[in-house]
């Protein structure tokens, strides 16, 4: 087995992406990935946020214009240092940007993370501190070849999807949002735990998808006709799949523990839906496979539990073993382990990820939103 080695390299890539300003969903939902680049990976989810950046022309003269006419009356003695900030402490991480904590979460996620490759089938095993969590073998290209058809036929739906598939190129926060009645004033660590989980789900996807590297549906059949750009990477496991059921793995113990909303259970249903129809979108667009869902959903829901550890819940999730079959996606198939069996998709020893403070400290924050309705 090739070993790749754990992505602690990964947690400093410069400031990875923001909320893009919490000023509305807009800006935290994004077509955030890359900047303008398609949004498919997340890099792009927290950069900047919070950071001022630099002033304009006129405005950096003229502060220097009124320092230089203000600084004698501040006096010649020498100043007092004020108190050190307390060292190494949780309570430092409210002083400090949102792009600063986004690089701080990814650190902490992708420190227990490691993979290995094989062959016989080829697959990639993802461990979380020593842990198995997940493995994905490579769809054969018989079931590629037949998967096409289901893409083919999912293409009906475009007049009826395509203001949400356009709408869902990025991250789809404002979808979860509008289920949850969230506010950007009234739930501001909310949004920034959604960011943090999409955005360590679609990093994490891509290790999978560069190992695997299977095509997209449109260079397999030239009767599949994007309605959307295909996107630079490759096609299983999908990571918009893997997105959402990270993020409705850890809304749904968010809402939960929250206790505070009287139908909870109904909007835990809806968002069962959300997380299934952002990935069936991806297949009616043209870009994805229905099995590319299935390995994003045991992908997304494995990120899920991890995170929630990571946060300090116990949250103990099944590792699984993927073996694409011809199938469509839906998730009363996913969510139900005999149904999922008959898929390729079994189970094994449950795993569990320890707390980190970051993560610990952002979910304190989060559930303190609690939301009454």
């Amino acid at each position: 087995m090739a070993q790749y080695g754990g992505l602690g390299g990964l947690g400093g890539l410069g400031g990875l992406g923001g909320l893009g300003g919490l000023g509305g969903l807009g800006g935290l939902g994004g077509l955030g990935g890359l900047g303008g680049l398609g949004g498919q990976t997340g890099l792009g989810a927290f950069l900047g946020a919070e950071d001022p950046g630099g002033y304009s022309g006129a405005t950096t003269a003229g502060l220097q214009m009124t320092a230089d006419g203000l600084r004698h009356l501040a006096g010649d003695d020498p100043t007092v240092a004020a108190d050190a900030l307390p060292f190494n402490d949780a309570s430092n991480y409210a002083r400090w940007g949102q792009w600063v904590r986004g690089s701080l979460y990814i650190t902490e996620m992708l420190s227990g993370l490691d993979w290995s490759t094989g062959t016989g089938p080829d697959h990639v095993t993802l461990t979380y501190e020593g842990a198995d969590m997940l493995t994905l073998n490579r769809p054969s290209q018989d079931v590629l070849t037949q998967q096409c058809q289901h893409v083919r036929d999912y293409a009906d739906l475009r007049d009826e999807r395509g203001a949400e598939i356009v709408s869902q190129l990025g991250f789809p926060t404002e979808y979860f949002a509008m289920i949850l009645g969230l506010h950007p004033a009234q739930h501001k660590k909310t949004f920034e735990l959604i960011t943090a989980t999409q955005v360590v789900a679609a990093h994490i996807a891509m290790i999978v998808k560069h190992a695997l590297a299977v095509r997209r549906p449109d260079q397999i059949d030239g009767r599949i006709l994007p309605m959307i750009p295909t996107p630079g990477h490759c096609s299983f496991p999908s990571a918009h799949a893997t997105e959402a059921f990270a993020v409705l793995t850890v809304i749904t113990e968010l809402v939960t523990q929250w206790g505070s909303l009287h139908d909870a259970d109904r909007r835990i249903k809806m968002l069962r839906g959300l997380a299934e129809r952002i990935a069936v979108n991806r297949t009616v667009a043209g870009v994805h496979f229905p099995i590319d869902s299935w390995a994003g959903a045991a992908l997304g829901t494995a990120i899920g539990h991890v995170i929630l550890g990571r946060c300090g819940i116990a949250a103990p999730c099944p590792s699984r073993n993927y073996t694409a079959q011809h199938s469509d996606f839906f998730d009363y198939d996913f969510s139900d382990s005999a149904r999922a069996a008959s898929q390729g998709m079994t189970e094994g020893a449950a795993f569990v990820a320890t707390s980190k403070p970051a993560f610990t400290w952002l979910w304190t924050a989060a559930a303190a939103e609690k939301q009454a309705v």
